[in-house]
């Protein structure tokens, strides 16, 4: 009698996929994991007694995949099959949770939520070498959604020492990509289908939204040092270094569909604080020096900053504030504006000519205000204070020439639908 009910349980361990001969009772392992033998064995070994490790099937099936696996520790089906692939997930007081088709590769999860901290990897997810190693490490939370984390130490060191990192859907693909985000006490937060790109986000700091900082160093290292960081909405910083060292010791918050092309933004806020709108800053080098320096401020409009080089130094060192639609379609417009000094720019205005609005504030004692629709012409507004702060009214300027030096040797001032003659106004 004692036979037949030993053989019926083992028969129903064996159709539930659970090895009848752990060594551990409380775990429940896969007869198709850990290589099919008694654990702890060369496959799989565990920290303490094993207590609620749930292991699914075909995982854990290279030798040393799955060595001291903490109390609690679940993997799924699939999954840490490689050299370190998860050993000593959750260990030291640690918490951690492996999807289906996850960590297969490597050193893929190697003590991911170990030494008080939590990792969660999603399915089909860091499965390549070392794509994230010490996830959550130290203290740490790392939250990684499924097919992520793809590429080689494309996560590594994630939400790392007191840090946090959430990375959602489709994340962090390629190289390094998002390679010790959110680390030490910093809080990193990826979007679906961002930071698709070879060091794309690599230390990056703040909030990235969907589909933004794709491509090459793309937000390389947005907002590491910041205490505030940095907020990016969607479809953002798109390019060759798009958007690369923004606000690494500063502030910025960057709308959606804007820092697109090559190095667009790339130091925007890197000391100091930015705001840019929606659709703003795209062009070649668009606002890439916006706002660089400490104590400097730039806020750029919807619409704003369009073209090669728009608002290329827009309150480097000083202070700056761009209506929307303005410094469009123009080369160098409102490239230099309130490079030292301080410049107040409308709506609509500095767009559609070359040079419009070139040399505006440039310089530390320059206060420089331009109304709205104003400075729309050829070289219009070339050198509007430069050296001496400057006044220009609403619907100005709007011409060949028509405001060249103003403010370039001496304080000028003009009003309201002044200077739209072609040279009218282009020696004052």
């Amino acid at each position: 009698m004692m036979k037949q009910l030993l053989f019926s349980l083992m028969t129903v361990l064996l159709l539930t996929g659970i090895l009848p001969y752990s060594t551990v009772e409380a775990a429940q392992i896969s007869s198709s994991s850990c290589g099919g033998t008694p654990v702890p064995n060369a496959y799989c070994s565990f920290e303490d007694s094993g207590n609620r490790v749930v292991i699914g099937k075909q995982s854990c099936n290279v030798e040393g995949s799955c060595l001291n696996l903490a109390d609690g520790v679940k993997i799924g089906s699939r999954s840490c099959n490689g050299e370190d692939a998860c050993s000593g997930i959750g260990s030291s007081d640690g918490a951690a949770v492996i999807g289906n088709d996850s960590c297969n590769s490597y050193q893929a999860c190697y003590y991911a939520g170990n030494d008080d901290s939590d990792a969660k990897i999603g399915n089909d997810s860091c499965n390549s070498r070392q794509a994230c190693y010490y996830a959550g490490y130290n203290y740490g939370q790392a939250k990684i959604g499924n097919s992520s984390c793809k590429g080689y130490r494309a996560c590594y060191y994630a939400g790392y020492s007191d840090g946090s990192a959430t990375i959602g859907v489709n994340a962090c693909t390629e190289y390094r990509a998002c390679d010790s985000i959110g680390s030490d006490d910093g809080e990193a937060t990826i979007d679906k289908d961002a930071c698709r790109g070879y060091l794309s986000c690599y230390r990056a700091v703040g909030k990235i939204g969907k589909g933004s900082c794709n491509g090459y160093e793309a937000c390389y290292e947005a907002g590491y040092n910041a205490d505030s960081g940095i907020t990016i909405d969607k479809q953002s910083c798109k390019g060759y270094r798009a958007c690369y060292e923004a606000a690494y010791d500063g502030s910025v918050t960057i709308g959606k569909t804007s820092c697109i092309d090559y190095e667009a933004c790339a130091y925007t806020g890197y000391n100091g604080s930015a705001t840019v709108g929606d659709k703003s800053c795209q062009g070649y080098h668009s606002c890439y020096y916006a706002a660089y320096s400490s104590n400097s401020n730039a806020e750029i409009g919807k619409g704003s900053c369009l073209g090669y080089e728009a608002c290329y130094r827009a309150a480097y060192d000083g202070q700056a504030i761009i209506g929307k639609g303005s410094c469009a379609y123009g080369d160098y417009a409102c490239s230099y504006a309130g490079g030292n000094g301080s410049a107040t720019i409308g709506a609509n205005s500095c767009s559609g000519g070359y040079n419009a609005c070139y040399d505006v504030a440039y310089s530390s004692s320059s206060i420089t205000t331009i109304g709205a629709k104003s400075c729309n012409g050829t070289e219009a507004c070339y050198e509007v204070g430069d050296n001496f702060s400057s006044s220009i009214g609403s619907r100005s300027c709007n011409n060949y020439e028509s405001c060249y030096q103003v403010g370039y040797t001496a304080i000028q001032d003009i009003g309201n639908n002044e200077c739209n003659a072609p040279q009218e106004c282009s020696n004052e």
